[in-house]
């Protein structure tokens, strides 16, 4: 272990403001970077390494919000410190899963379906040290485009050796003519990148109904409301547990102090808040560990209680992986 004393820091400061006073030290500007490395971290769950990987974020109009004030999700998102611009920026976060003798993600990211801000998740995985062709099985919670997108490259399957794993109400929700064109306007063409899955999938996509085991040591979880079929999943490993929830609750300025508020996107509100209370309650009840691909990157973390509702605890960084 390395001991910082403070005779060794005072002397080390003393130095270096020496060394700047020093003619001919270099002192050139340099200009400024434009964007972070490639989002990745890694972190044990029992006997399992998962590893989140970041596709990049979305902007979260105030004016989608649907069961609360838009006045208190400004109130919300400036007492957050969140910079007041009519919007919420929220990442998009998917999860490598390394069992030992097989790699399961749990989604993809959105490749170019929800803009520039986003589609980071190739090259995530690419820096993370893993190929498309590595991966044995994909678990989907949903299939909205930022979870799905990378799913395709040029309309092809982007994962040839892939198993998919979907919620039947789910799957047949998504891949309806009938339902989209029922649908709101701007939710139109995902029915189409969730078509198009359904083609270059063909005879890899896996059906499940409610809580079931889908792969050894991972189970589905219902967690309808947000849409049709929404699934968590919960890897159990040694004595440990993680629970990757999707987006039953994904804003963490606004959710976990406002449970009761939902999203123009979700296509049962009702259900969800429903959903989003439930498992609020059971979170934080289990003090279990989450993972949600919309809370602050690397999204890691545990529900407490606060009054009437909840607060978002981030994991600690770790050191070892």
């Amino acid at each position: 272990m390395t001991e910082i004393t403070r005779r060794q820091m005072f002397g080390t400061a003393a130095a270096a403001a020496a060394a700047v006073s020093v003619p001919g030290i270099a002192s050139a500007a340099a200009p400024l970077a434009t964007g972070q490395a490639p989002g990745f971290y890694r972190r044990k769950v029992g006997d399992a390494q998962i590893t989140a990987l970041l596709d990049g974020y979305i902007d979260v109009a105030h004016g989608f919000w649907t069961g609360i004030e838009q006045a208190t999700v400004e109130d919300l998102a400036a007492a957050a410190g969140l910079p007041d611009n009519g919007s919420i920026r929220i990442g998009v976060t998917s999860y490598l899963i390394n069992q030992g003798d097989r790699l399961v993600l749990v989604d993809t990211g959105s490749a170019d379906l929800f803009g520039p801000t986003a589609g980071k998740f190739l090259s995530a995985l690419a820096a993370a040290g893993h190929t498309p062709e590595q991966v044995d099985d994909i678990l989907v919670t949903h299939m909205h485009p930022d979870h799905i997108g990378a799913l395709l490259e040029n309309g092809a399957a982007a994962f040839p050796n892939a198993q998919i794993h979907v919620a039947g109400l789910e799957f047949d929700y998504w891949t309806s003519t009938s339902e989209q064109s029922k649908a709101p306007d701007f939710a139109r063409s995902w029915f189409d990148a969730a078509i198009s899955v359904r083609k270059a999938y063909d005879g890899r996509i896996n059906l499940f109904s409610k809580e079931a085991a889908v792969l050894p040591g991972i189970t589905a979880v219902p967690l309808y409301g947000h849409t049709p079929g929404h699934s968590g999943f919960r890897l159990s490993s040694g004595s440990e547990d993680l629970l990757i929830w999707g987006d039953a609750c994904g804003v963490a300025s606004v959710q976990f102090a406002h449970p009761e508020a939902g999203l123009a996107f979700d296509v049962d509100g009702a259900a969800g808040k429903k959903t989003r209370a439930g498992l609020l309650d059971m979170a934080a009840g289990d003090g279990l560990l989450v993972a949600s691909a919309h809370l602050p990157f690397p999204t890691f973390g545990r529900v407490l209680r606060s009054g009437e509702a909840y607060a978002w605890q981030p994991d600690e960084y770790r050191f070892d992986v």
